[in-house]
């Protein structure tokens, strides 16, 4: 086998760990949904803000070369981030769950309400697996210049 860079092997990594996270994520979205009660938009903020939020404080420790110092503000940066994709991920969502919610009722199927939700959620990781890749590499390595606390 050759020797593969860095950023692949971090990715196959990052991919393992937010795996994991996914699946915490999807169960997460189908209870919210399920028991709950939950729209589809709402619970998906709540189930991906819990992983991605996991997935980011695990990979730091497992995947990443993390830079010393300004770990609080890594993290807030990271919210910041998340938090906007996850609101656009989840607009997108529920778009995708409404719509196969009534192509299914034109055909004269009837889904459980987790059914066309899993499937939007299979559709909208791929993007933001490689943006969180990408994302949180780069607030975990890059040295953040002007002092503050180490953390190690």
């Amino acid at each position: 086998m050759r020797n593969l860079p860095p950023w692949p092997i971090g990715f196959l990594k990052f991919g393992g760990v937010s795996g994991l996270g996914w699946i915490a994520d999807t169960c997460i979205l189908l209870l919210l949904i399920r028991l709950a009660g939950m729209p589809p938009l709402a619970a998906n903020v709540i189930s991906s803000c819990i992983a991605a939020l996991s997935v980011f404080l695990l990979s730091r420790e497992k995947v990443f070369n993390k830079a010393v110092g300004w770990a609080g503000l890594r993290v807030a940066f990271y919210l910041a981030y998340t938090l906007t994709v996850i609101l656009i991920a989840s607009a997108g969502l529920s778009a995708i769950t409404a719509w196969l919610g009534e192509l299914a009722r034109a055909e004269g199927v009837a889904l459980s309400a987790t059914a066309p939700a899993a499937v939007a959620k299979v559709l909208v990781t791929p993007p933001q697996l490689v943006l969180n890749f990408l994302v949180s590499r780069f607030l975990i390595e890059r040295d953040l210049k002007g002092g503050g606390s180490v953390d190690g």
